[in-house]
């Protein structure tokens, strides 16, 4: 069986109103953060959302997770370059632990497509600026040693995109 599957992403909102530079720190980041939890419904599956634990996004000066959590999830912004927006980092841990616990307390399955419909808000656009794609092959009968002397070796290539 071949499984892909989507391993990790990165998302960036950014605010659909007009703001000033005071603005942005004192109310409009955190308003989009809260709106962003809210329509995930990240707080009703996870508990200890706090100032962050965890490494910041390179380039990003605030920001948020949950607390001791055994997975990299962060919400960022940076407090003077408004363009930066807030980012949205799940890893594939974090995505894994959402899906299964999103669908144990509402009984539905959720993918990432149904995650963007119901974060969709007026008060921000978003963008994926990052998903990485994952493969995996289960009980395919691939030894890996031998792939990876194959890739090394130069009888198996790999590609990537248009060739």
């Amino acid at each position: 069986m071949i499984k892909p599957d989507i391993d990790q992403f990165t998302l960036v909102l950014q605010s659909t109103d007009e703001f000033n530079f005071d603005e942005w720190r004192n109310w409009v980041a955190n308003n989009m953060i809260n709106t962003f939890l809210i329509k995930s419904k990240m707080l009703t599956l996870f508990d200890n959302f706090s100032e962050a634990d965890v490494k910041l996004p390179e380039g990003y000066t605030i920001g948020y997770s949950f607390i001791n959590a055994p997975f990299y999830f962060c919400i960022a912004y940076h407090e003077a370059f408004t363009k930066m927006g807030v980012i949205v980092k799940f890893s594939a841990y974090a995505w894994h632990e959402y899906r299964k616990r999103y669908e144990a307390e509402f009984n539905e399955p959720i993918h990432l497509h149904t995650l963007l419909k119901m974060i969709d808000s007026d008060e921000y656009s978003f963008r994926l600026s990052r998903i990485d794609i994952c493969c995996d092959f289960i009980n395919e009968n691939i030894n890996i040693a031998k792939l990876k002397r194959s890739i090394e070796e130069g009888r198996t290539e790999i590609r990537y995109g248009k060739y």
